[in-house]
């Protein structure tokens, strides 16, 4: 039996790879990242890390880190808002599984609008969305190559998944010094 495996379109992988973002940005025309990262990533300076390779090429970006460990409707909301507000045209996802899955939320409704409870189980994302490079922090949540998002439905008190391939990042930069410069309480 067969077995059918889609992955991201490009990867990057190794020591320095996060500059190769400039790459991917420059390439594809993209004019102002919104970038989700968690707030320890932000107060350890393990996202300036990444905003440090932005403001080196001259590349505008919105800051987003309303994002819980196990990320909320209203995580994804205050995004999605955020997101329009800003003038985005792309996601960067900076962290573990919570900040990727936030991204990919906020991608879904920011394209085809909606509540994230809409596009709940399997393939109903009904085409690609805003562009994403993801850049894990942590090993082991495989949120960069997976083609779902974990959402916390708090009124219900119940786990949520998207699952589509259409939310599966486009771009993803593993680099092992994010997570070997990370403080030990952060790095998985």
């Amino acid at each position: 039996m067969a077995q059918r495996f889609i992955l991201n379109g490009t990867s990057y992988h190794g020591a320095g790879a996060i500059q190769e973002i400039a790459t991917e940005v420059k390439s594809r025309g993209f004019k102002k990242a919104f970038v989700c990262s968690d707030p320890d990533l932000v107060k350890f300076g393990v996202t300036a890390k990444v905003l440090k390779v932005l403001d080196d090429n001259g590349f505008s970006y919105e800051l987003y880190s309303n994002i819980k460990p196990n990320p909320t409707i209203e995580n994804v909301q205050t995004g999605v808002e955020a997101f329009k507000n800003a003038g985005t045209d792309y996601l960067i996802a900076i962290g573990g599984g919570s900040s990727m899955d936030v991204a990919k939320a906020t991608g879904v409704l920011a394209t085809y609008g909606g509540e994230i409870n809409d596009y709940e189980g399997l393939y109903k994302v009904p085409g690609p969305i805003v562009p994403m490079i993801a850049i894990p922090t942590t090993a082991g949540t495989g949120s960069e190559v997976t083609a779902s998002a974990v959402i916390t439905d708090e009124a219900k008190n119940f786990k949520m998944s998207v699952i589509s391939y259409e939310i599966l990042p486009k771009y993803a930069v593993l680099d092992p010094e994010l997570i070997m410069t990370a403080p030990a309480s952060i790095a998985a």
